[in-house]
């Protein structure tokens, strides 16, 4: 497998990794222009961590020019679609969004990518429907963990403190030598992450 971390388009773009296993490739959080070079097979997936807009900048884009499917954690769905909750309205005063078609997946669905298989770990707590994509020995988490020891903010909608610390927790309970790959900032591991909160 290959995961490419692709440069930002935007000054709040998250971190956007395209993944490829076989002839199969495979977007994380489309923060960054669709070019169709950079893909040299099928785009199967676009995997979207959770709804906020700087995960879902060039989404529109990516989903009408490759055909892939838009994945999304069932509760999280809906927010794609509504400028309050994927925090448009908030952080630029726009009514923007995605309104196509969307794949919803549950806690322990499974995805097949190339050779790869992909789990789905419902994480909430950054937002409801926040979930990581764990593959054998990587996982991408999204604005849940951050490296350094850090996590993300829970005062937006559908945000909820408790919640976030206990997906932290199922976080630290990967295998130590798992790659967290981040909505920002560096990649860590599950290693290094629970050290970093414990200093």
């Amino acid at each position: 497998m290959k995961i490419e971390h692709l440069p930002p388009s935007h000054p709040f773009s998250s971190n956007c990794y395209l993944i490829n296993s076989g002839s199969e490739f495979a977007v994380v959080d489309p923060s960054t222009k669709y070019d169709e070079a950079m893909i040299s097979g099928k785009l199967k997936y676009i995997l979207l961590t959770h709804s906020h807009f700087d995960h879902i900048l060039e989404i529109n884009e990516w989903a009408e020019k490759s055909g892939a499917e838009v994945v999304i954690f069932e509760s999280e769905a809906a927010f794609l679609s509504d400028p309050g909750k994927n925090c448009y309205r908030l952080f630029d005063g726009s009514e923007r969004g995605y309104f196509g078609p969307v794949k919803s997946v549950k806690d322990g669905d499974e995805l097949t990518l190339g050779n790869e298989k992909i789990r789905v770990l419902h994480l909430p707590g950054h937002t409801e429907g926040s979930s990581a994509y764990v593959f054998d020995d990587v996982a991408f988490v999204g604005d849940t963990v951050f490296a350094g020891g850090g996590f993300g903010r829970w005062d937006l909608p559908s945000g909820d403190m408790r919640a976030l610390f206990g997906s932290i927790n199922r976080v630290k309970s990967l295998p130590d030598d798992m790659i967290l790959y981040c909505g920002h900032g560096e990649p860590t591991t599950v290693k290094q992450y629970k050290l970093d909160t414990e200093r």
